[in-house]
């Protein structure tokens, strides 16, 4: 039997807001519209979409060089070709994988309400003499709105076959993961997006210019590193009847002064996932660092931080560097665009193909600060709000001067 590697990533989050339906058993059925890549040890990808194949119970997914079914018991996996990795992307059916075996009524926690107990993938014991070993990684954290992510439930599991001992799978597998289904379809939503908003002043080496006016090979004011080069931007406008279905698109209004040393200097509005930098003694006792990046949704326990309902639409913007940089936005220093495997979800396939070809070296980023977990920036914010501290505990000039 291989020995199986558990890895749970706080990473690509997601939010339901109606939870789980009573029935939390799901059969391959419930998997209708998942997400399934196969990758090949040749480097060679196959992309497949999960179908019901009857009413009540089966449903699989096949492709050229792999065949994939579930009914209610044991997934079953054929692939005619040396698999290194298949990646199971539940989203897009309302459905997640359960990780863990507490249960909603364990004394010490552990379980998102509703999603009772479950278990982690583990292989059918007929391949006793399988040897190696699988990694399995879970992204695509999930939280009932409201509440914390707890660390149990995510809508992404990779298999990682390459350390078996052939490099790779051939032939059958079959293996079982727990999958909860949601109550409402489409309720599953990604919130990990970080954006400006149209009409936002970004500094530049020619002063502060609308973030919509901004072209690749324009110099912009970072942090850390001088004037640096912007090589790409995306938009995308969110009109009111998205806004409506999806209350998690609305923006977060940062009113002028808020974050201390009168920064911003005008209300900025950002999306919810857009991370803010927190420069304070409290930040350097906290994580023995200057700067901490911390979600603007975070931020909404402190006077003149909201979540504005008001905007009938919003027009969003990601700014992108070589690197990810801490940038000037109405003067308060806040985070450019980060890829990494969270944030790539939040872009639609022409522009994750547009990112390639233009700037194939490249890579997924590595942050410019520390982004603290949920639990941490919360903390962070309540350590301010009791101690009555600024966010920013400098003047703007010593910030923008860094």
């Amino acid at each position: 039997m291989p020995s199986i590697d558990i890895i749970r990533l706080a990473e690509n989050p997601h939010e339901t807001v109606h939870g789980f339906r009573a029935d939390t058993v799901s059969r391959g059925v419930d998997l209708d519209g998942a997400k399934v890549t196969a990758t090949y040890a040749d480097g060679s990808t196959e992309t497949l979409t999960w179908h019901a194949y009857d009413q009540y119970t089966n449903g699989g997914a096949s492709g050229e060089n792999i065949e994939m079914s579930f009914g209610f018991e044991w997934h079953n996996l054929t692939t005619t070709k040396l698999l290194a990795s298949l990646k199971i992307d539940l989203q897009p059916a309302s459905s997640v994988f359960d990780t863990t075996t507490a249960s909603d009524t364990s004394p010490e926690g552990g379980s998102t309400p509703g999603s009772k107990e479950g278990f982690p993938f583990h292989v059918e014991p007929a391949y006793t003499n399988m040897g190696g070993s699988i990694a399995v990684t879970y992204s695509g954290i999930v939280n009932i709105a409201g509440s914390a992510a707890v660390g149990d439930v995510y809508t992404t599991m990779v298999i990682d076959f390459s350390h078996l001992p052939v490099g790779g799978l051939l032939g059958d597998l079959e293996w079982n993961s727990d999958i909860d289904t949601l109550e409402v379809a489409g309720d599953l939503v990604p919130t990990g997006a970080t954006c400006l908003v149209r009409g936002t002043l970004v500094t530049t080496d020619h002063g502060d210019i609308p973030v919509e006016k901004l072209k690749p090979g324009f110099k912009v004011l970072t942090q850390d590193n001088g004037f640096q080069e912007l090589i790409m931007t995306m938009h995308r406008v969110v009109e009111a009847d998205e806004l409506q279905r999806n209350a998690k698109l609305y923006p977060v209004r940062i009113t002028a002064q808020a974050l201390g040393s009168g920064l911003p200097t005008r209300d900025l509005l950002v999306s919810r996932q857009h991370r803010m930098a927190i420069r304070s003694n409290i930040v350097q006792r906290m994580f023995g660092t200057e700067t901490a990046l911390v979600a603007a949704i975070r931020l909404t326990e402190l006077p003149g931080v909201y979540v504005d309902d008001t905007v009938d639409h919003v027009e969003y913007f990601h700014l992108t560097f070589r690197n990810h940089e801490v940038i000037f936005a109405e003067g308060a220093p806040t985070e450019s665009f980060l890829l990494n495997l969270e944030t790539q979800k939040t872009l639609n396939k022409a522009q994750r193909e547009e990112f390639a070809t233009l700037f194939p070296e490249i890579g997924l980023g590595v942050p410019a600060h520390m982004i603290p977990s949920n639990s941490l920036q919360k903390e962070l914010v309540r350590r301010h709000l009791k101690n009555a501290k600024d966010l920013l505990a400098c003047s703007k000039e010593h910030v923008a001067t860094q």
